[in-house]
C-alpha cells in the first residue's frame, strides 16, 4: 500500500522482476481491505499514511493473520505504535533493498499459505 504513484509503481516492477505478482498497489485502505478479503496475501509493504489515513488497522489485520509485512515510511518512528516498531523500514532506501527486506522477512516468518502446504 503506497499512495505515491512512482514509488508504488517502482515497488510493483521490482516485485514482478523477481517473479512474483503484486496484488496492488493500493493508494487507499478500502480497496486493500477488499482485496484482503478475497486474495491470498503472502507478504505486504505498507506506507503509514494513505491520503491522510493511517494504515495501522490494515497492519493489525496482517498481524492477526500471521502475514509477513513491513512498513516502508518516511515518518518518524514516534508516530508508529510500538507493536509495529520491528516492522519499520525507514525511507529513503533503494526500492530493491526494500523488496530484499520484505522477501527476507517473508522467508524467515513464512506466509500462512506456505506454512499450511497451500501455494504454487
Amino acid at each position: 500500500m503506497e499512495d505515491e504513484y512512482f514509488i508504488a509503481d517502482d515497488l510493483a516492477i521490482e516485485i514482478r522482476r523477481r517473479g512474483h505478482q503484486p496484488i496492488g498497489p493500493f493508494a487507499e485502505l478500502s480497496p486493500a481491505f477488499h482485496a484482503a478479503a478475497s486474495a491470498a496475501i503472502d507478504a505486504a509493504l505498507l506506507d503509514v499514511n494513505l491520503h491522510g489515513r493511517a494504515s495501522f488497522e490494515f497492519a493489525d489485520l496482517l498481524l492477526n493473520r500471521s502475514i509477513p509485512f513491513l512498513i516502508y515510511t518516511g515518518y518518524s518512528r514516534d508516530v508508529i505504535p510500538s507493536r509495529f516498531a520491528r516492522y519499520v523500514v525507514d525511507k529513503p532506501i533503494p526500492i530493491r533493498d526494500v523488496v530484499d527486506r520484505l522477501f527476507l522477512h517473508a522467508l524467515v516468518h513464512g506466509s500462512p499459505r506456505y506454512r499450511y502446504g497451500v501455494g504454487p
